[in-house]
């Protein structure tokens, strides 16, 4: 009887001591501060009791807090509750508690609230590869262990964008940007609020750097030697093995020996992409010489670049079209010459006029196109004494003209000359024989009459 009792009075005792209590709960915004940041803390009493709970005060310690105390809080009806919001400032790294005393008009309840001070956020990390020399756009990770608001990473090199917005997250969050490293070593700029306190912090990024390929060009000569004057087409394949896009791209080509086709314009080239081209080169000099084909082009932050290849060609001291079969005829006292015109070279020959010169006469034949291998004849008829100049003018297919001369002596030349045909005069004769014949003999017929 005397156990079940006291088991019953103690039980009340919980009871009225529960129903008496106050329960107390916080939050921290933010949950990490920086060296200086201001952290606000919600503090919430309810009186889950059945009966009002009078607060005398509310007394904070451990750090600097505003306001650090709070006197004649009031009276915490049934099941209400009561909230009050304190600032606290994060001095020195580490971790910090905070005692919140609430004095009640029975009881002091103690509640420790930790305050987490932390200088290693936010975090700014690059895990790929960066490519030396070339542009590149590089993914960057911004990590926090609490949300940040308003993020803005500058990249303090030259950049694109040269500010990256982020905006608000939790975690981490990704950028792009896009850039030529110059070192391995990244400075950037992160600015942000953690709750209501701005920062602006520094970070450094050391960068995996690797040798990038580049721009290549591959160029083939299909002929080791060529004639003055031919017209040779020459492949050309340009690949932009670089990590990033290239434009404005230019290829151009030149040689001491000669001249060579336009430079041909390409708006870009992507990663990876190739473009074949061809150029033709027309040799107008004699000699061993170097044909240089070069590259400008810009990379996409506008910086202008090149590559170039060179080979050794050589050019014969001999032309691609010749003057072979040079004959005189002889027709009276007028002459005529004539001949081949061969095209010994490996483009095709537009244009070829044959020209005949001597004092002041001068007689041209058009030839037209020869191709390649190939041959067209010429006759020219000249009023000339002694020598002829018969010059063979052409052009290639990019418009070069050239020429050879050759001087052909007339008298004292072998030649054919041109004999008449007597038959014609023969037959003339008979006719007038036979007329004569008939006319005397109506003649003599009359007379005998």
């Amino acid at each position: 009887m005397r156990k079940s009792l006291l088991i019953l009075i103690l039980l009340l005792a919980v009871e009225v001591a529960h129903a008496e209590g106050v329960s107390v709960s916080y939050q921290v915004s933010p949950e990490i501060l920086l060296p200086g940041d201001y952290a606000d803390v919600t503090l919430t009493l309810a009186n889950p009791s059945t009966s009002d709970v009078k607060v005398n005060s509310i007394v904070i310690s451990g750090a600097k807090a505003e306001p650090s105390a709070i006197y004649s809080v009031g009276t915490i009806p049934s099941s209400g509750s009561y909230t009050m919001t304190f600032s606290v400032k994060g001095e020195q790294v580490g971790r910090k508690n905070l005692q919140v005393k609430i004095s009640t008009e029975n009881e002091t309840i103690t509640q420790n609230i930790m305050l987490v001070v932390d200088d290693n956020f936010p975090s700014l990390t690059i895990s790929s590869p960066v490519y030396r020399g070339v542009v590149n756009e590089v993914e960057f990770y911004v990590s926090s262990p609490v949300e940040l608001k308003d993020v803005k990473v500058e990249a303090l090199f030259d950049a694109i964008p040269k500010t990256a917005y982020l905006g608000d997250f939790s975690g981490g969050k990704e950028g792009k940007i896009k850039f030529i490293p110059n070192s391995d070593k990244l400075k950037f700029k992160i600015s942000f609020y953690n709750g209501r306190n701005y920062h602006e912090v520094e970070r450094e990024v050391t960068l995996r750097l690797v040798n990038p390929q580049n721009v290549v060009l591959n160029v083939t000569s299909p002929y080791k030697t060529l004639f003055i004057g031919d017209a040779i087409p020459i492949p050309v394949e340009v690949t932009n093995l670089r990590s990033d896009t290239i434009y404005d791209i230019t290829v151009s080509a030149e040689s001491p020996l000669g001249s060579l086709s336009s430079p041909v314009s390409i708006a870009k080239l992507e990663s990876g992409e190739s473009k074949t081209l061809s150029f033709i080169f027309s040799p107008s000099k004699a000699g061993e010489g170097e044909v240089v084909f070069r590259v400008d082009y810009k990379d996409e932050l506008g910086n202008e670049m090149s590559v170039d290849k060179r080979f050794t060609i050589e050019v014969l001291d001999s032309y691609a079209v010749m003057l072979t079969n040079i004959n005189v005829a002889r027709e009276g006292l007028k002459y005529s010459v004539s001949g081949d015109v061969s095209n010994n070279g490996r483009g095709e020959v537009y244009n070829a006029y044959a020209i005949g010169e001597c004092g002041g006469f001068r007689t041209a034949y058009f030839i037209g196109n020869i191709d390649p291998s190939d041959f067209q004849s010429f006759e020219l008829p000249v009023e000339c004494n002694g020598s002829v100049k018969v010059t063979v003018q052409w052009s290639n297919e990019i418009g070069e003209n050239f020429a050879i001369s050759e001087i052909v002596e007339l008298k004292g030349k072998s030649f054919v000359e041109v004999e008449e045909n007597p038959m014609p005069t023969y037959i003339s004769i008979a006719v007038a024989v036979v007329i004569l014949a008939i006319v005397g003999f109506i003649i003599y017929r009359q007379i005998r009459k």
